[in-house]
Formats: structure tokens, C-alpha cells, sequence
């Protein structure tokens, strides 16, 4: 009996050195958070999260990801595109530029406190995004419960991934190494530490944004499928269209960040 118990704990160690991967790796569950782009109601917010959901658990089998919506309200196209070119005017050249660029002011050599991130929280609600406040408590909100957060921009959707998770980096929740994102069909024209970004060669949208403004250049190869989107834009019927090489890509991204 002595020698079953002294056993007992070898048993344990050894099957857990052999359990799945993605069993261990995941735990305690990365939040991952679905970020739309212009013109999307809810319900095609909620539409493309699934789609992501669906294509990620079959990859990562009994993972223990949390997801959610962060979702940027419309209000129409072209009151949409209106916006994205406002946000385009304070992004900056880059992490460190945003500051100068939304006030004028560069941060201070003892860093942002409260009431700086505040600062910049309301300026940017009140001018640019006026879901932040919401947005940023529901990261708090995975950040408190020991979640890794990965925030899965599309379009528009990665301007705010960019501008949040800054917000988050740079003050004082010091997110650093929680919070990154997956920038897909990128309309920003920089990226933030430990985050990666997909577009796609035919993806008409970001190209034409590029002759317009600076964004980070297209950086994966896909051939033209007018029959799945005009545009090669869509991020459930081409981004993360199951037949294209672009979702297995996206899936390994976001699989990579939530185990780190």
C-alpha cells in the first residue's frame, strides 16, 4: 500500500507530461475578442465571432478560451468611413507618437498615471471611439480574472485593437505581455509589441486605404475570389473562409498568442 501511495504522484506527473498541448498551454483560458470593422450591425459582429470560434476550437480541441465581442457601432457607411479617417489623423507614426498626435503633448518622463490615462481616454471617447470605456473595462475585466487577452481586429476593427491596447500598455494597468492582437485586413499603419496582422495581396478595401493614408503593406499572397467577396475583404467569406489559405494562417496567429 505504502509503495501504491509514493506511486500515486509519478502516475499524476507522468499524465499530465502526456496530456494534449493545447489542454495545458491554454489553461487558465485566453480571452479571445472578436473586434468588426465599418458597417457591421451586432448580429454580423456576432456572425464572424462564431466563425472564428468554430474554425479555432477545431483546432485547439478541449482549450478553455473565453470569447467575446468588442463591437464598433455603425452608423452607415459613410459615416463609418468618416470616422476611420478621423482615427487615421491621431494614430501617429507610431506607439509611442500616438500621445503627440491625439493632444499634442508627449508623455511624461515618469510615465502615465491615472489620471493622464484618463485624459486620454475621454478625449478619445468624446472625438474618435465612442465605445473605448465600454471596450477597455471588458479587457479589465479578462485582465483581473488572470486571462490573456487577444483582441482580433478586422478593418477599422484594427485601428481600435491598436489604440486600446496602447492605452493599456502604456498606463497604469501595465498590461504588458497580456494583451495583444491578431490585425486582419490592417488598417493601421503600425503594430504593437507581441501582436501580428494579415492582409491579404487582393484585398481591394486596404489597398485603396493605402493610397490615401500609410498602412502597414499587404503581406500574404491570396489569389482574387469575386464569387466569395467583390472586394476581398469579407472576413468570414475570405479572411476566414475555410477554403483559403488565409484562415489556417489567422488560426495559427491567434493559437500562438493565446498560449503565450
Amino acid at each position: 500500500m505504502k509503495k501504491m501511495k509514493r506511486l500515486a504522484p509519478i502516475v499524476l506527473a507522468g499524465s499530465l507530461l502526456a496530456a494534449p498541448l493545447s489542454v495545458l498551454a491554454a489553461a487558465p483560458g485566453s480571452a479571445i475578442v472578436f473586434v468588426n470593422g465599418i458597417n457591421n450591425t451586432f448580429d454580423d459582429a456576432v456572425a464572424s465571432l462564431q466563425v472564428l470560434k468554430t474554425q479555432l476550437n477545431a483546432r485547439d480541441k478541449n482549450n478553455t478560451y473565453l470569447y467575446g465581442n468588442a463591437y464598433n457601432a455603425t452608423q452607415g457607411a459613410l459615416s463609418d468611413i468618416y470616422q476611420v479617417f478621423k482615427q487615421k489623423s491621431v494614430e501617429g507614426s507610431s506607439p509611442a507618437d500616438f500621445w503627440r498626435a491625439i493632444d499634442g503633448n508627449s508623455l511624461p518622463a515618469g510615465g502615465m498615471n491615472a489620471a493622464l490615462q484618463q485624459k486620454y481616454i475621454d478625449l478619445l471617447t468624446k472625438n474618435d471611439i465612442p465605445e473605448l470605456p465600454d471596450h477597455l473595462n471588458q479587457y479589465r475585466n479578462y485582465l483581473k480574472a488572470q486571462r490573456k487577452v487577444v483582441l482580433v481586429g478586422h478593418s477599422q476593427g484594427t485601428l481600435y485593437t491598436n489604440f486600446e491596447i496602447n492605452l493599456l500598455v502604456t498606463g497604469p494597468d501595465k498590461a504588458q505581455g497580456k494583451i495583444s492582437a491578431v490585425n486582419v485586413g490592417n488598417a493601421a499603419r503600425y503594430q504593437l509589441p507581441g501582436s501580428t496582422y494579415l492582409t491579404s495581396t487582393s484585398d481591394t478595401v486596404i489597398g485603396a486605404l493605402s493610397l490615401v493614408q500609410t498602412v502597414l503593406p499587404a503581406n500574404y499572397s491570396l489569389g482574387w475570389h469575386p464569387l466569395s467577396d467583390v472586394l476581398g475583404h469579407s472576413f468570414a467569406k475570405i479572411y476566414m473562409n475555410a477554403s483559403y489559405s488565409t484562415a489556417g494562417q489567422i488560426l495559427q496567429q491567434v493559437s500562438q498568442q493565446a498560449r503565450n
